[in-house]
């Protein structure tokens, strides 16, 4: 009877208890519904706030970089604004227009209006808007800031010529600008489009100590078009809030309604988010509420799901339980005492393998993975739930996989071992699908007649990546102590073949009684110049190639001609090039590039030179194009090219392809070393490609402007 009533006790307190706790839950959840709706708003509208703080910024950041291309040429024409902001455009679709507003004083209008229509603007002049709303001559004044490029032009054409001062709003904002020198912004304007939007202005002035103003880099915005984007970005549903944003900077103090989406006969009074953005000079004042479908979302169903499920789950569970102590009460004994072997059994062996540095994995008669302990986990990438039931071989790379169960049958039928019992390298296979050499040792062991394999792994691959590391080092210094002889044998045979012309001729020049007569003293003289001046090349590579490597050449880069620059080259090269009946090409278009012209020179002397060293018969071509920011050049040969296998090395400074012929030929090997430190301190790159018999084509880039580098 007492059990009976301890029993009845206990059921009650589970049910009682149950009950509690879904009340509690029930409670909490409420609680929790309305916090977690209230901080999914709140991180909603802090997205939406930063994403529209960022979304400006990334705009005012392209009116400097259209500034930046203004400050770093001395001119910018109607082709180049449009290609610059064309780009800009396509990746920033909430800009309505980008504009170039240059300050034109009253005694500079008529040149001005004159210069635009020889641009090819007909009939252009500075206008204003009438009362009448169309557009008019400016009235005399001052200075004007008229619109002189737009992008897109197409559906802004009715701005060109416009004068921004005719409209004290706009005026105010560009004055402000120069005199702080700083970015300037608008409050909300109406476009000559239509549309309501903000103007920011950038001054531009001039690199001079004087820094007179220039003119200014405009953009327009559509504010409705920023909203949108700024929704986008954020992955939002425009229709959860209703949003206004005000312009707090006004002059006369009340603050400026810039946008609204809000409908005020639905809009809801529970909350309103609050936020103020600093725009270009200005305060704005974001204000986000939730909108009805945004709070129907949220929903209450959750806290009455958890109360009914609570009150039944916990009726369920005090039935369960009754039946489970009836049951409980036969085999607890039997159980618990079992259970404790068991588990003492098992924490042994848990403890043993778990403990093992080494990975312990072990197998059934199939091979399937029975134990998979935490070092074997760390090696091969894998959970052991990921691999205990799967066959082993998921552990091998091919062709182990493919041959493992045919190998592990064949053991078992014939008991021929080849890795049982035999420590061995073979290949693992980790998880990420990385192969790595490993020390294997399998024993067998038998529980109830049936076989288990045990298998100890260990990752050998630090083993072999030194040794590996070790082979690959002895290479390097052979290879580099060979390429090093090779460079002393040049350089002593470069060195001594003019030093050996210059004093052979010495004796003969010495005797003032016994000259030669004077058509062979000036043989000798144009020999010994020869001689001196190639010792000369040779000692000016050296020093360029140890001013290069111990970072001390200082380039002096100024907008060149790719056309001019070539031109100089060639006429200097033409007489070698037409002693050898070559043909020199010159295909350079007249592109402007940034560049060192001494070492620009420097560069295609070598590569130009190269060519009519190695030339024959045929020609040497030079091409130029412009591709994307940089002047690409082309100096193609017909001459002999250079083998496939050569081609790595052929800019490396202790490698020739073939010291022989540099020998025969002459150079000292040094050129192509530099030719290409020269390139990449110009900020660009050069490449070759090359077939034996039919010549080469030396591929090089030099940026267009200092940026582009």
């Amino acid at each position: 009877m007492s059990i009976r009533r301890q029993q009845n006790w206990v059921l009650w307190l589970i049910l009682l208890s149950g009950v509690t706790l879904t009340v509690i839950a029930f409670r909490f959840s409420i609680s929790w519904e309305n916090r977690s709706q209230q901080l999914i708003f709140q991180h909603r509208v802090d997205g939406i706030v930063a994403t529209l703080n960022k979304e400006l910024a990334i705009n005012i950041e392209v009116l400097l970089s259209l500034n930046s291309l203004f400050q770093s040429s001395q001119h910018v024409d109607r082709g180049e604004f449009e290609i610059y902001t064309k780009s800009k455009l396509a990746r920033f679709d909430t800009i309505q227009a980008l504009e170039w507003v240059p300050r034109v004083s009253d005694d500079e209008r008529m040149g001005h209006e004159q210069q635009a229509r020889n641009e090819g603007l007909e009939n252009y002049v500075i206008t204003q808007g009438s009362r009448a709303g169309t557009m008019v001559a400016a009235d005399k004044r001052a200075e004007y800031y008229p619109v002189y490029y737009v992008e897109p032009l197409s559906g802004n054409e009715i701005v060109i010529g416009f004068d921004l001062a005719s409209n004290s709003s706009r005026k105010a904002v560009m004055q402000e600008a120069a005199a702080r020198g700083e970015v300037r912004a608008t409050t909300g304007i109406q476009l000559l489009q239509g549309d309501l939007g903000i103007m920011i202005a950038v001054p531009l002035f001039s690199q001079d100590e004087a820094r007179q103003l220039l003119g200014f880099n405009l953009g327009v915005y559509r504010i409705a078009r920023i909203v949108s984007k700024v929704f986008e970005l954020s992955y939002i549903d425009p229709a959860e809030f209703h949003m206004k944003i005000w312009d707090s900077s006004t002059v006369s103090g009340s603050p400026a309604l810039l946008y609204s989406n809000a409908d005020e006969s639905q809009e809801s009074a529970t909350r309103t988010y609050t936020a103020s953005l600093a725009v270009a000079g200005r305060t704005w004042r974001i204000e986000l509420t939730p909108t009805d479908q945004f709070i129907a979302e949220g929903g209450m169903a959750g806290p009455w799901v958890i109360l009914v499920a609570g009150l039944l789950l916990s009726l369920l569970l005090t039935q369960y339980v009754r039946v489970l102590r009836y049951r409980e009460a036969k085999v607890r004994y039997l159980v618990e005492q079992r259970t404790q072997e068991l588990a003492l059994s098992e924490r042994t062996t848990n403890t043993i393998v778990d403990s093992a540095v080494t990975a312990v994995i072990t197998i059934d008669k199939h091979g399937s993975v029975r134990r998979f302990n935490p070092a074997a986990e760390k090696i091969f990438g894998y959970a052991s739930d990921e691999v205990v039931g799967n066959n082993v071989k998921m552990l091998m790379p091919e062709p182990y996989q493919s041959e493992h169960d045919r190998y592990l049958q064949n053991y078992q039928q014939t008991g021929d071992a080849k890795i049982i019992g035999i420590p061995r390298e073979v290949s693992g296979l980790r998880k990420d699908g990385a192969v790595f050499p490993m020390l294997l040792s399998v024993g067998e062991a038998r529980v109830e007649s049936d076989p288990i394999y045990v298998g100890t792994v260990l990752d050998i691959t630090l083993q072999k990546e030194a040794e590996h590391a070790l082979i690959h080092a002895k290479n390097l210094a052979e290879r580099s102590n060979r390429q090093k002889s090779e460079f002393l044998n040049m350089m002593s045979h470069e060195l001594r073949t003019p030093l050996t012309v210059i004093l052979g001729y010495l004796p003969l020049l010495k005797k003032a009684e016994a000259l030669p007569p004077s058509e062979t003293v000036a043989a000798i003289a144009a020999d010994m110049d020869a001689s001196g001046q190639h010792l000369l090349a040779l000692i000016n590579d050296l020093l360029d190639l140890s001013k290069i490597e111990a970072g001390s050449m200082r380039l002096h880069r100024e907008m060149i001609s790719a056309r001019e620059v070539t031109d100089s080259v060639m006429s200097k090269l033409a007489p070698a090039a037409e002693k050898k009946g070559l043909e020199l090409v010159n295909r350079t278009v007249d592109e402007l590039m940034y560049a060192d012209p001494l070492r620009l020179q420097q560069i295609l002397i070598n590569l130009i030179g190269n060519a009519i060293k190695f030339t024959q018969h045929g020609t040497i071509q030079v091409e130029a194009e412009l591709i994307a920011g940089f002047v690409q050049m082309t100096v193609a040969d017909t001459g002999s090219g250079i083998a496939a296998e050569d081609l790595p090395v052929i800019f490396d400074k202790f490698s020739q392809i073939d010291s022989s012929s540099t020998r025969s030929l002459g150079g000292s090997g040094l050129g192509l070393a530099i030719t290409r430190q020269l390139v990449q301190l110009h900020g660009g790159e050069i490449s070759v490609t090359s077939q034996l018999g039919k010549g080469s084509q030396f591929i090089f880039t030099i940026p267009v402007s200092g940026g582009a580098g």
